[in-house]
């Protein structure tokens, strides 16, 4: 069951070529983009729903069920869905059966923006105190990538958008170790995928990363690999976000470089790619203190966070539609 879809109005000059400013001369004409208004509320239910599959780990029943339940709702939406299978190692499994999950709308359009987040959640809880080899439930990391994803999904199914827009859940995210220098053991889903693309000779104009976008006190700084690499769309984003109002989220500073799914779509996939990740001011590794231990939880989640980070993204895609971003 879902929240009624209130449209946001919002209208835009488009001004032609050659025009010059002249007071005596009518005035531009004026189109409209409808951008729908994100539900944090609808995205907390998804988040809940990951949640009672179980613990999300790459090789169990509950991830499998989890991830039978993303392509069903993908497909439920309209979009066109491909499943690629691969095998990843971690934390003393090999050959561990794998799969990310890519949802295309309107894929015969040659304009296309990624969407990224990570739907696996990791196998211990290497930072508590307890019950360090337990696996984590998640809420957040990944589940509220996914779960953002899945309401623009929903969004656009419900407002056809005038190009080309992409999901992909990335697996095997979230098994790495924390003594890798080359980040190799993380992101495994994002490095097969960029080096093997679906579908085959895949392209985008640029790709946005959701990670950790959904607990209370979230804050985005601009990190640092996007900032490097893909600043000039990670100035979109970050400068409609405060044109928003939302400038208390999506902060100016720069924070740490992050080896995840995004910096493999860069280095393997060719593909410029932006991160939206909670990293907490004057702390360049800190996620928040639930960061790989049991307190990642529904109880830390904010649908307020949800919801302005989902808007600010369904805002970019709506205004890239009629090329005003």
């Amino acid at each position: 069951m879902y929240m009624k879809n209130w449209i946001i109005a919002l209208s835009i000059c488009i001004i032609g070529l050659g025009c010059k400013e002249d007071a005596k001369k009518a005035p531009a004409k004026k189109t409209t983009v409808q951008i729908p208004a994100f539900s944090g509320d609808q995205a907390y239910t998804m988040i809940e729903k990951q949640l009672e599959f179980g613990y999300r780990v790459p090789g169990t029943p509950e991830h499998k069920a989890c991830g039978e339940w993303i392509i069903e709702t993908m497909e439920g939406l309209g979009a066109k869905v491909y499943q690629q299978d691969f095998t990843s190692n971690f934390l003393g499994k090999t050959n561990v059966p794998s799969f990310n999950i890519m949802a295309q709308f309107n894929p015969e359009r040659s304009k296309r923006i990624l969407l990224g987040a990570h739907w696996d959640s990791r196998l211990i809880a290497d930072k508590d105190d307890e019950r360090k080899t337990d696996p984590i439930p998640g809420a957040d990391d990944g589940g509220s990538g996914v779960a953002v994803l899945l309401e623009i999904a929903r969004l656009i199914s419900e407002n056809p958008i005038d190009m080309g827009v992409d999901m992909i859940f990335f697996d095997a995210e979230d098994q790495g170790t924390n003594d890798d220098k080359t980040g190799q053991s993380w992101a495994q889903g994002a490095q097969y995928w960029g080096a093997n693309k679906i579908p085959k000779n895949y392209k985008a104009d640029y790709g946005i990363l959701l990670d950790m976008v959904g607990s209370e006190g979230a804050v985005f700084g601009r990190e640092e690999y996007s900032y490097q690499n893909a600043k000039k769309y990670q100035d979109k984003v970050w400068t409609l976000a405060q044109r928003m109002g939302y400038s208390d989220f999506f902060r100016e500073e720069t924070s740490g470089g992050v080896m995840d799914d995004h910096y493999w779509v860069m280095k393997n996939g060719g593909i410029p790619m932006i991160d939206i990740i909670n990293q907490q001011p004057g702390d360049r590794s800190s996620f928040g203190s639930y960061h790989h231990t049991h307190d990642d939880d529904i109880d830390i989640i904010s649908k307020r966070t949800l919801r302005v980070v989902g808007q600010v993204v369904t805002a970019v895609l709506y205004q890239e539609s009629i090329g005003n971003i």
